[in-house]
């Protein structure tokens, strides 16, 4: 019995990786022990790179992949870290579910499962998993309101007194995405404020400052294409806020030569766009003849810089 420990020894000491067809059967033929699987799990949460571990522990690369992220030897135990589309069990749905309706953070799931966040959240309110059993958190109880101007103010002040990102994630409901944006700067924070309605107007005042509706979309936990609707004032439009403008008529024949002449003589697309109050990257699009191809007027080459 007690050599079997010695072959291991043997085993990955004496043959190194490039070992052609025997080092792969020798490789297959001596899995790791719970204990082994602990260590290397503790050892890439270290920050060891899979292919260093996978050398110093005699396995494929994609073997330590699967054990760092949890699709295979689970319960072998050590830290799990999320990984790609590791296949969650029915059990574990159920589980999943049961652990966010008691208020357990769901960033402890995470880590526990090898999931993301956000795989959390969908497990938890059924949009996936939909035919496995478990109390359902409902979308309105998920969905994740943009942070407020004292929000983001709070969190930059836990930054700046050394917090760690993740326990900051954590107090405010928030993914460590959002608090990286707003270490960035990307995110500012909204008034704060209340119901449907300061929802619709809160949607509408940030398109018109130039926020993108998909940035929009994400702050409010809903749809481009709801947004869309929104701000153009096809949907709520009883509600307040300033509503977009409807898409620019088709330019005139005309139009497109003056556009295309002035450009070729050395005028600088900004100052069409403003002179014609057409976005600038759809006069590039006309300029180049990738629109209007049909029109007259001399076409400028696709690598032209202004």
């Amino acid at each position: 019995m007690s050599a079997a420990p010695d072959l291991d020894d043997r085993a990955r000491k004496a043959f190194r990786p490039g070992g052609g067809r025997r080092y792969s059967r020798l490789m297959a033929s001596v899995p790791l022990s719970d204990a082994q699987v602990r260590e290397l799990r503790e050892k890439y949460a270290a920050g060891a790179r899979q292919v260093q571990l996978a050398d110093e522990y005699g396995v494929r690369q994609n073997t330590v992949s699967s054990l760092v992220t949890g699709r295979s030897r689970l319960e072998a135990g050590g830290p799990i870290l999320p990984g790609k589309s590791r296949k969650v069990t029915s059990e574990e749905v159920v589980a999943i579910r049961e652990a966010v309706a008691a208020g357990t953070p769901r960033a402890d799931i995470s880590a526990r499962y090898g999931i993301s966040h956000q795989m959390v959240s969908n497990i938890a309110s059924g949009r996936a998993f939909a035919d496995v059993g478990g109390p359902l958190t409902s979308a309105a109880v998920t969905r994740a309101r943009p942070l407020t101007v004292e929000q983001v103010e709070r969190i930059r002040e836990r930054l700046a007194a050394g917090q760690d990102r993740a326990a900051v994630a954590e107090a405010f409901g928030v993914s460590h995405w959002t608090i990286a944006s707003v270490v960035r700067g990307a995110t500012t924070g909204v008034v704060e404020t209340s119901g449907e309605d300061d929802d619709v107007v809160q949607m509408r005042r940030l398109h018109s400052v130039g926020v993108s509706q998909t940035e929009i979309a994400r702050r409010f936990g809903t749809s481009q294409q709801r947004v869309s609707l929104i701000v153009r004032g096809s949907s709520h439009a009883a509600h307040g806020g300033p509503i977009a403008e409807p898409h620019r008529r088709r330019l005139g024949d005309d139009e497109v030569r003056s556009i295309r002449e002035a450009y070729a003589a050395g005028a600088p697309l900004a100052e069409l766009a403003a002179q014609h109050d057409v976005a600038a990257a759809l006069l590039r699009l006309v300029v180049t003849g990738r629109t209007y191809a049909d029109r007259p007027g001399p076409i400028a080459p696709a690598d032209r810089h202004d």
